[in-house]
């Protein structure tokens, strides 16, 4: 049976038609290994030694990293892939120029190619199943995609965890961890140690390793490994002194000194915490390439213009700003809460929906008391949710929620109760900000 892809649609539908972990409601890290990787990789020609890698871990803050980083390249002249997860309205954003989509005949023949090619891709019993997932086969398409579009660079995030990530089979110019919290506690292990040791998986031998803001127990498993590995390693606590962050509703403002050099950033992205993010990148970025005044000028103008769908992102629409932002942890609640308050001090009305391994109780007690209304949600149908359990856990901390499980109806509910200026949150999954995020767009 011979394939035909008309559309980007139809290429990452035929993705998506193997064994997806995303939409697993039970998988455990065995199911994660990277000698069927290696073998597929292998099968198309090793595409992923056609340039040169940043890969990053972490639990919060990759995405935006990744993109700082894959921006800033871009704008000195590299052109630089950009490997991230997950989408919010469309895959093409997985899989792009640093945030730019590359064209459509791109997606879809590279699909048509593994289609093709996957069809005498035969492993051995004691390397596993024949089949790929669809992870694997979204970061064959990725390495794929950059070889033949000549990327100088890519930037690669981790799906999860990073030890037994797909990802976790390249040679690296740079290890980058970002923050590390509980998360994927039933993959990945249920302490931060065990946590940080996954993400910390992606360290290799002699690779300069770069790490964010990190607890007590993640920077000592992060710094074990790096020793163990004789990796250098930079903390980014350790390098930038006396930075100082004013966020704004349309900008953050950034002054920073490196070793006495002061330097500034004005972001088009809103919020500390996503200043941090592009100090690391900028560490990062200034230790591989050593620029000098010019390229530092690019770079910098690179990592001011960089934005991220879902990331404290406003969208005023008939004078109501709606935020989206996919926090779901309550580190990253308490992160979002911070911005949130610093720019819109009145109350708020919320939209969440959170899926069915997070931790709504934290969230909903830390959420609940900036907000007089409150509505749940269902954040779509590509994870699991319960809804109605989310309600009433939101119902003990606020006398005002509403359980209104049709994303449509939510939405129209915030207009009406916003009478036309208070702003409407909407967090506590990706999967819910592109739920909202599209009626508010189209």
């Amino acid at each position: 049976m011979t394939n035909t892809f008309n559309t980007t649609d139809d290429a990452f539908t035929f993705i998506g038609s193997f064994i997806n972990f995303e939409r697993s409601k039970k998988q455990t890290i065995r199911d994660y290994r990277l000698d069927r990787m290696r073998e597929l990789l292998q099968h198309f020609g090793n595409p992923e030694k056609s340039f040169n890698i940043i890969h990053l871990a972490g639990s919060k803050g990759k995405g935006s990293t990744a993109m700082f980083l894959a921006s800033a390249l871009n704008s000195a002249g590299e052109k630089t892939g950009l490997y991230s997860s997950p989408h919010i309205s469309d895959y093409r954003e997985r899989i792009s120029l640093g945030g730019l989509f590359f064209e459509d005949d791109v997606y879809i023949n590279t699909a048509l190619e593994i289609a093709n090619g996957i069809k005498s891709f035969i492993l051995d019993d004691e390397t596993g199943s024949n089949e790929p997932t669809t992870f694997e086969l979204l970061t064959l398409m990725a390495f794929m995609i950059f070889k033949k579009t000549e990327c100088s660079w890519a930037v690669i995030e981790t799906g999860i965890g990073g030890r037994l990530d797909a990802t976790n089979v390249i040679t690296p110019e740079a290890a980058v961890i970002t923050h590390i919290e509980m998360e994927h506690s039933d993959i990945l292990g249920d302490t931060i140690e065990k946590i940080a040791f996954e993400k910390a998986g992606i360290i290799k031998k002699g690779i300069p390793v770069f790490s964010g803001k990190q607890i007590a127990v993640s920077a000592e498993v992060i710094r074990n490994k790096a020793q163990l590995m004789t990796a250098p390693l930079t903390i980014l606590n350790e390098k930038i002194t006396n930075s100082e962050i004013i966020v704004t509703s349309d900008r953050t403002k950034v002054s920073f000194k490196i070793e006495n050099n002061l330097d500034h950033f004005n972001l088009v992205t809103i919020g500390s915490v996503q200043a941090e993010n592009a100090l690391l990148a900028w560490v990062v970025l200034l230790e591989l390439l050593q620029p000098d005044k010019l390229l530092k000028k690019l770079l910098i103008k690179g990592i001011n213009s960089a934005k991220l769908p879902g990331r404290f992102e406003i969208i005023t629409k008939d004078n109501i700003p709606f935020v989206f932002d996919g926090a779901h942890t309550p580190v990253s609640i308490n992160r979002l809460l911070e911005t949130w308050n610093s720019i819109f001090k009145e109350n708020g009305i919320l939209i969440f929906g959170s899926v069915a391994d997070k931790n709504p109780s934290k969230m909903a007690k830390l959420l609940s008391p900036h907000f007089e209304n409150i509505i749940i949600s269902t954040p779509g149908t590509f994870k699991e949710s319960y809804p109605e359990d989310v309600y009433e856990i939101f119902c003990k901390y606020s006398n005002n929620v509403k359980l209104l499980k049709n994303p449509l109806k939510a939405y129209n509910q915030a207009i009406e109760l916003s009478q036309g200026n208070t702003p409407i949150l909407v967090t506590g999954s990706f999967y819910m900000v592109s739920e909202i995020r599209k009626l508010v767009t189209i």
